[in-house]
């Protein structure tokens, strides 16, 4: 038997590291993996806006307008902060200035080509 301890001590070599597995490409997670019921009536409510949207808006306006107000104030934010009398502070003249600045305004989109009588009334203030 020889010993082994005599001849000194043995060097070891040093065990060699296996390099770090690097991670895998991944693929960013989505918030949500799956579609929620919430999600699919939001994507169908989008569709459908997107398809008859504007003509259902001019639709509900003229024939429900105290709908179509309340459609408006529902996508407000909450703190949306608006007078909703401005007229108080104004006299009964500066009402009827701005009442008149206004028709003067409006005027020329109500009238039609051949609406206008030969006295020059419109039809639209000829009953007034």
């Amino acid at each position: 038997m020889t010993d082994k301890t005599a001849a000194g001590p043995t060097r070891r070599k040093p065990a060699k590291r296996k390099p770090a597995a690097k991670p895998a490409a991944q693929k960013p997670r989505r918030k949500r993996a799956k579609k929620t019921l919430g999600d699919d009536f939001l994507a169908a409510v989008r569709a459908d806006f997107r398809a008859y949207g504007a003509g259902v808006i001019a639709q509900v306006r003229a024939d429900k307008p105290d709908q179509y107000l309340k459609i408006v104030l529902s996508v407000l934010p909450k703190d949306f902060d608006a007078t909703i009398n401005q007229m108080d502070g104004l006299s009964d003249d500066e009402i009827r200035s701005r009442i008149r600045a206004l028709e003067t305004i409006v005027k020329p989109f109500l009238e039609e080509p051949g609406d206008v009588r030969e006295d020059g009334i419109s039809g639209a203030a000829g009953g007034a």
